[in-house]
C-alpha cells in the first residue's frame, strides 16, 4: 500500500515537470522563430527621405529578423547623395560603438567594390528601427536606391560581401 501512495505523488510531479519543460521549450522556440529570417521583413514597400533622414518601410516587420549565424549580416542599405549608409544586425564581431551588442540594429557608412564587397566602413549615422527603418544624423537630401541584403563574412580572409539581395528599389524622382 505504501508504494502505491508514493507512486501517486510522483506521477503528478512528473507530469508537472514535463508540462513545464514543454512550455519552456515551446517558449524558447518562439523566441528563436521571431529572430529567424522572414523575407517579408526585407521586402520593400516604400522609401524616401524626410528631414535628412532616409527611411524604408517593408511588407513584414522592420528589424524583426536577425541573423542566427555569426558569419551573416542582415542589412537595409540606402544609396544617397552623401554616400551609402546601412542599418545592419550581425553577430560574431563587434564593430560599432553605437550599441552594446552588434546584433542590435546600428549604422555604418559603407564603401563597396565592384564585387559588392565592403572596402571601407565608418560609424556615421544612427539607426532608428520602429515600424520603418530610418537613418538619423546624416545630411542626405536624396535617396537614389534602397536595398535589403544578406552579407557574408568570409572566415578565410575576413572579407564581407553581399551574398543575396532580398529586394531593391530605385527612385523615380
Amino acid at each position: 500500500m505504501k508504494n502505491s501512495v508514493n507512486s501517486k505523488k510522483t506521477l503528478p510531479l512528473t507530469a508537472a515537470f514535463i508540462a513545464i519543460s514543454a512550455i519552456l521549450i515551446a517558449g524558447t522556440n518562439n523566441v528563436l522563430a521571431q529572430n529567424q529570417l522572414n523575407e517579408a521583413d526585407f521586402k520593400i514597400k516604400d522609401f524616401g527621405i524626410k528631414d535628412g533622414k532616409p527611411w524604408v518601410t517593408v511588407e513584414g516587420k522592420a528589424g524583426a529578423s536577425k541573423p542566427q549565424n555569426a558569419s551573416q549580416i542582415y542589412g537595409y542599405a540606402f544609396v544617397t547623395d552623401k554616400g551609402i549608409f546601412a542599418v545592419v544586425s550581425h553577430g560574431g564581431v563587434e564593430d560599432s560603438p553605437q550599441v552594446g551588442n552588434d546584433s542590435e540594429w546600428h549604422t555604418h557608412g559603407v564603401t563597396l567594390d565592384e564585387k559588392n564587397c565592403v572596402t571601407d566602413l565608418n560609424n556615421d549615422g544612427s539607426a532608428i528601427v520602429t515600424d520603418q527603418v530610418e537613418i538619423g544624423n546624416i545630411t542626405a537630401t536624396k535617396v537614389d536606391t534602397v536595398m535589403t541584403a544578406l552579407l557574408g563574412i568570409n572566415n578565410a580572409d575576413a572579407s564581407v560581401c553581399v551574398e543575396k539581395v532580398f529586394d531593391s528599389k530605385n527612385s523615380t524622382k
